[in-house]
């Protein structure tokens, strides 16, 4: 039969799964809201390597292959049913469960190859190109379109543009003329990253009266 789900030496693992959906519905309101982890992610890793092909833990868990939030909750899924599977062997061979102390370590230790290869299924499954190491000054001079609320000088609002390899980035932007305001929806021109947004202007020039 199958131990208690309340038994306190299962909480951990209860609520790493419980972690798991509060992610999985998080990551569907972004996506209701116009935004995705990925895309986010896909702009924080600019600069970097994006492949996973890092050395050490970090490399063999294949970290950067996945959004941040997906490798995360991928994380606590697999430590939640790995705990809950040796709690239950233990109880089906002794009787008892094992005490916190004992099944988090062990948890955390069986954890890591359901981890690296699920990570790494679903690296494969997703679209990205492995070429797409740019910089963020290679957004710069391209076109962009307001996605999410009105931009005003020192009033950054977020906008999508799609690099040269056809993959979309979210980026922050306000205008370079203090003058004008970015509306949800208009084109705009990328003209300069600034630390952490770009400044841009109207792609569509003002017609001469």
């Amino acid at each position: 039969m199958f131990i208690d789900l309340f038994l306190g030496q299962n909480a951990l693992f209860f609520a790493a799964l419980a972690l798991t959906v509060a992610l999985c519905v998080l990551e569907v309101i972004l996506l209701m809201v116009g935004f995705s982890s990925a895309d986010a992610d896909g702009l924080n890793a600019l600069d970097g390597d994006s492949t996973g092909s890092g050395g050490g833990m970090m490399g063999y868990l294949n970290v950067g292959r996945l959004p941040f939030i997906l490798f995360f909750a991928t994380a606590c899924a697999v430590f939640g049913l790995t705990g809950l599977a040796i709690q239950q062997g233990s109880f089906a061979v002794t009787g008892h469960a094992l005490p916190m102390v004992v099944a988090g370590p062990l948890a955390l230790l069986g954890s890591l190859p359901g981890t690296r290869w699920i990570g790494g299924l679903l690296g494969r499954l997703m679209p990205r190109t492995e070429t797409t190491a740019l910089s963020q000054q290679d957004l710069v001079g391209l076109t962009a379109v307001m996605t999410l609320g009105q931009a005003k000088r020192g009033s950054p609002a977020q906008a999508r543009v799609r690099d040269q390899f056809g993959q979309n980035h979210y980026v922050m932007v306000e205008p370079a003329r203090a003058e004008e305001v970015l509306s949800e929806g208009q084109a705009v021109l990328l003209t300069q990253r600034a630390d952490h947004h770009y400044y841009a202007t109207s792609a569509t020039p003002a017609l001469p009266r």
